[in-house]
């Protein structure tokens, strides 16, 4: 027979007469154990996704599970914008399923990042692609190199625009002292 007896977290047990002494399961933190990291307000998310930072954008598989691929992008007004070419898997996603999350992040050192959340419903564009192509390509690599043939070649290159409008956009900046 056992009987278990838990004091000043310690769980003690009696096994036939035997003592067994162990760590009780340690207690839930509270909410000041672990602290929100701060948010950044609008104008620093405003900042924050103008620069040529890689965008991970998640879209959902024909068999339901998801690709995660990385993006260029333009924030434009409280929207998001990516170009990709229209044979794209994520297009083909993004056709039978419209919802999509994008995570934005830089570390600035350990334990020290910046991230922008974006849950969102995207809606495959076709109108004005090359120009929003030309301002994401202009963003990344300046508006010079963005002339460039190769750039050039990528740019008319046959695509679309994936129009992000957020639902619900999240944020921290743990850089903060």
């Amino acid at each position: 027979m056992t009987r278990h007896l838990r004091a000043m977290g310690v769980a003690v047990s009696v096994v036939l007469g035997s003592l067994q002494i162990g760590r009780a399961a340690a207690a839930k933190p509270t909410p000041a154990a672990h602290p929100t990291p701060p948010p950044m307000t609008q104008a620093e998310i405003d900042a924050f996704l103008a620069r040529p930072l890689v965008a991970r954008i998640a879209t959902v598989r024909k068999n339901g599970t998801p690709q995660v691929v990385p993006m260029w992008f333009l924030w434009d007004h409280g929207t998001l914008y990516m170009s990709t070419r229209t044979w794209a898997a994520k297009v083909k996603h993004l056709r039978k399923n419209p919802h999509v999350a994008v995570v934005i992040d830089e570390m600035v050192a350990p334990l020290q990042n910046k991230v922008v959340t974006i849950d969102g419903t995207a809606q495959i564009v076709t109108d004005g692609v090359i120009e929003t192509t030309t301002k994401i390509y202009q963003k990344y690599m300046g508006a010079e190199a963005a002339k460039s043939p190769q750039a050039q070649q990528s740019i008319t290159t046959p695509r679309v625009i994936i129009k992000i409008t957020p639902t619900k956009l999240t944020s921290m900046d743990t850089t903060r002292k």
